[in-house]
């Protein structure tokens, strides 16, 4: 029986909470990889870009896994398993959470330690943008695009038991679905990630999309896949305390950094002080309970 806390303070410092960031990349996507290695990517505690199957050489081999799996969509599934496996090898309690994103993705490093460092680290769990299928209808799955974290308890589960017992396919099918259902089968639990307002953190869209009024295929692409069903557009759609956005080009990897970290509103209270920070810890934004499975 898994513990749920009844109140949720921090239970150790943002600044403690240790990541690792496995973002996924290709030979064809210099140009993302760049932007992000630039960008948030050095807010990670480590990271690492996991290619296929890398083709050049490159003067950064300290963030590069190549994981000599065949290049193409076809083959995340066996990509991310081996990203994990290897998380799983290299972490000697050096690392808290693993981060999965992709090389289109946006990360707010700090909001994400923020959230976990709310999340209870003796409960294997993990969150992102929570989304079902038929196959996954009990307990659903995390969007790949938008990121997902999992916790160093819930890896080990992962990689001894899920991968070990057929849960999911080696290879093939949706990587971020294959990966739920052999989660959900390592007894990790999925754990909310949507704030106090109802409002996600996780953003499976882009954010032009998300901003606009409703884009007929993304109300429908919510509607049938997210969890909560909750398709809301405009300033709505995002927690004040927003973690990850999908589908970020290059050029908008910049935009977002310049926007977040080299811009000041004058006379406008920073988010980053002290005593918003206190306010914080006293009335947390976010409570990551675990979430019910369906029946």
């Amino acid at each position: 029986m898994v513990s749920v806390r009844n109140t949720y303070q921090p239970i150790k410092s943002d600044n403690a909470t240790r990541i690792l960031c496995l973002i996924l990349t290709s030979n064809s996507n210099t140009q993302k990889m760049q932007a992000v290695n630039d960008t948030w990517a050095k807010r990670c505690d480590k990271y690492l870009f996991v290619y296929s199957n890398l083709q050049q050489t490159t003067s950064n081999e300290d963030i590069v896994l190549n994981t000599s799996v065949a290049e193409g969509r076809d083959h995340l599934t066996a990509k991310v398993r081996y990203a994990f496996e290897h998380a799983h090898k290299i972490n000697n309690g050096d690392f808290d959470w693993i981060l999965k994103c992709d090389d289109d993705t946006y990360v707010i490093m700090e909001n994400l330690k923020y959230l976990l460092s709310l999340v209870d680290p003796e409960i294997p769990g993990y969150l992102g943008f929570h989304m079902k299928t038929s196959s996954t209808m009990r307990n659903g799955y995390m969007s790949g695009g938008a990121g997902y974290v999992i916790n160093s308890r819930a890896l080990h589960n992962l990689v001894t038991i899920g991968f070990q017992n057929g849960a999911c396919k080696k290879d093939g099918g949706n990587e971020d679905e294959e990966m739920g259902l052999c989660l959900a089968n390592s007894s990790v639990v999925v754990l909310n990630s949507v704030d106090i307002t109802g409002k996600e953190s996780f953003h499976a869209g882009g954010l032009v999309q998300l901003l606009s009024p409703p884009h007929r295929y993304m109300a429908r692409w919510i509607e049938w896949y997210s969890w909560n069903k909750r398709p809301l557009y405009g300033h709505e759609c995002c927690s004040q305390y927003s973690v990850a956005f999908h589908y970020v080009t290059p050029t908008e990897q910049y935009l977002f950094e310049h926007l977040l970290y080299h811009t000041s509103i004058y006379r406008h209270t920073k988010g980053g002080n002290s005593t918003h920070a206190d306010n914080l810890d006293k009335n947390p934004m976010f409570y990551p309970h675990v979430v019910k499975s369906l029946q």
